[in-house]
């Protein structure tokens, strides 16, 4: 194996999802492609929940698509977590997350799932734990092997956290390169 993918996910209304392509055994990055899924259309006020269904339809097509078309080695996804200002919203994360899962699963049994917590995603970025989302895109276009594979500067907020996930994992692995045997 010379190479493998890297599929990273910020949950979400507007989900971003990166493909970032590292060589194997030195782990660098060779390549990065991302979009981002805009399930705001299905977001209005539904009192009988068929919107959500509809969001998780979505999701869990979208990831299939990805899943066949990329077959990526690992998973890196933001962890749910509790945003004061909209307390709710992690209910619907939690079931994001779990149709990501689900998903994954599904196509690939043997895959490895890292979910890191927001705070340690900007820490490794070097945006600090209170960042906002234009520290977040200075922090990741700063690192230059990132900005050599995309131009943050035309990319969404969902996606530049979706690249930083990954980014994350890298570092991860290049910490503690045994993580590789068990891929």
């Amino acid at each position: 194996m010379d190479t493998i993918n890297i599929l990273s996910i910020d949950p979400g209304t507007n989900m971003g999802v990166t493909i970032t392509t590292i060589s194997v055994p030195d782990l660098k990055i060779v390549n990065i492609n991302t979009t981002v899924v805009d399930l705001s259309v299905y977001a209005a006020n539904d009192p009988l929940n068929k919107n959500l269904l509809l969001r998780l339809n979505v999701i869990k097509d979208f990831i299939y698509h990805m899943m066949i078309t990329y077959k990526p080695h690992i998973l890196a996804m933001e962890a749910a977590f509790v945003n004061s200002r909209f307390p709710k919203s992690v209910m619907y994360l939690s079931q994001y997350i779990a149709a990501i899962e689900m998903t994954v699963y599904e196509c690939n049994p043997y895959i490895r799932i890292f979910n890191y917590p927001p705070k340690l995603v900007k820490r490794v970025v070097n945006a600090g734990g209170k960042a906002d989302k234009d520290d977040m895109k200075i922090a990741v276009s700063n690192i230059s092997e990132i900005a050599q594979c995309v131009d943050v500067t035309y990319v969404s907020e969902h996606e530049v956290d979706s690249i930083a996930i990954g980014y994350t994992l890298i570092q991860e692995l290049r910490d503690y390169p045994y993580l590789l045997w068990l891929l």
